[in-house]
């Protein structure tokens, strides 16, 4: 971005409507930028190539997550104070896709069927509460279980 970065627009963005709901968008699979925009209060972050189908349910998902705030939901474990907790392969497949691998570069990493990683890709999506990879790797980086 010209003049300031992505960063630091959404922290001014979100101090001033700290209502808002951030999405970063990137040109690179960093993760250390996309732990940096979570950092400043980002709800998400696509790759700027992803497909309209990503593009559509990350953005029903941070209007979800407004709706949700607005009617007071919380999430377990932002209530008990504590990360949730997700088996190793959970984990892996987790740091898989913050680094922007697909369910079939994943499971050859780790010698899994692309079915296998799926299923735990929903478990973890139902443990973390989060509605699509975007933002089970936006939680998991806010949680400390990605770096």
């Amino acid at each position: 971005m010209p003049g300031i970065g992505g960063v630091e627009a959404a922290r001014r963005l979100l101090a001033r409507h700290p209502e808002a709901n951030v999405l970063m968008a990137t040109m690179a699979e960093d993760g250390d930028g996309v732990a940096r925009a979570v950092a400043a209060g980002a709800r998400g972050y696509l790759v700027k190539d992803v497909s309209r189908e990503e593009l559509a349910t990350a953005v029903l998902q941070a209007l979800q997550d407004v709706s949700r705030r607005r009617g007071g939901n919380r999430t377990r474990a932002v209530l008990t104070g504590r990360a949730p907790v997700l088996t190793e392969r959970e984990q892996q497949v987790l740091v898989g896709m913050s680094r922007g691998r697909s369910n079939a570069e994943i499971g050859r990493e780790l010698f899994l069927s692309e079915d296998t990683v799926k299923t735990h890709a929903r478990r973890l999506f139902r443990k973390l509460e989060a509605a699509d990879r975007a933002q089970a790797v936006a939680v998991g980086f806010r949680w400390g279980l990605v770096r």
